[in-house]
C-alpha cells in the first residue's frame, strides 16, 4: 500500500543551522550550499520535518516507497526551506509533491495588530483549503493510498489547523517534539 505524508514546512533547518554556526537566521539564506550539506550530513538533527518523517517511516534507513507533499508558505524562507527539503528527499528516492500556500512575509513588528490578525487568518484559511483540495485529489487518483498528516513543522497555528483538518477528514496526524525520540499519533 502506498503511503503519502503531508508535511507542513517550517524553518527548523535554518534555525538549527544558525545555532550550529553561531549566526543569525537571516544570514543563512546566503549559505545555500552549506545548509544543503548540513542537511545531507544529518537530516534528523538538521530538520524537524525529516526527523519526524523518519521517526514515523524509517525512510532514512530503508528505501521504502513513500510519497511526500511539502506544504510551504510563499515567503522567501518558506520557499527556500521547501526547496532544500525537496532536494534531500529526492536524493533519498522519495517522490515529492509541493503545495505552496499563502504566507505572511511582513515582520509582525512592522504591522498593526489588526493587519497581522487579518493576514494570519487569511494564510491559515488558505492552508486549510489547499490541503483539503490536495487530499481530495490524492484520494480520487489513488483511493487505496494511506494519507497521513505530519504537523511537526511550521508555526503552532499551522499545526493546529492541520490537526483539525486530520480530525475532520479522519486522517492520522502525527507530531514529533524535539525532545522525543519517536513521533506520536495525536488523539
Amino acid at each position: 500500500m502506498l503511503k503519502h505524508h503531508i508535511l507542513t514546512v517550517g524553518i527548523s533547518l535554518f534555525t538549527n543551522f544558525a545555532k550550529a554556526r553561531n549566526c543569525q537566521v537571516d544570514e543563512v539564506l546566503k549559505q545555500h550550499q552549506a545548509v544543503s550539506k548540513y542537511l545531507r550530513d544529518d537530516p534528523r538533527r538538521a530538520s524537524a520535518e525529516l526527523n519526524s518523517l523518519d521517526s514515523r517511516t524509517g525512510f532514512l534507513n530503508d528505501a521504502k516507497s513513500i510519497h511526500v507533499t511539502l506544504v510551504f508558505t510563499t515567503t522567501g524562507l518558506g520557499k527556500s526551506a521547501a526547496s532544500l527539503l525537496e532536494k534531500e528527499l529526492k536524493f533519498r528516492k522519495v517522490t515529492v509533491h509541493k503545495l505552496p500556500v499563502r504566507g505572511f512575509d511582513a515582520p509582525a513588528r512592522d504591522c498593526t495588530p489588526e493587519f497581522a490578525a487579518r493576514e494570519a487568518v487569511a494564510a491559515l484559511t488558505d492552508l486549510r483549503q489547499r490541503v483539503t483540495e490536495h487530499v481530495a485529489r490524492l484520494q480520487k487518483t489513488a483511493p487505496t493510498t494511506l494519507i497521513e498528516l505530519n504537523s511537526t513543522g511550521g508555526f503552532k497555528a499551522e499545526c493546529a489547523v492541520l490537526y483539525e483538518l486530520g480530525r475532520t477528514l479522519r486522517l492520522p496526524v502525527y507530531y514529533l517534539h524535539e525532545t522525543f525520540k519517536v513521533s506520536i499519533e495525536l488523539p
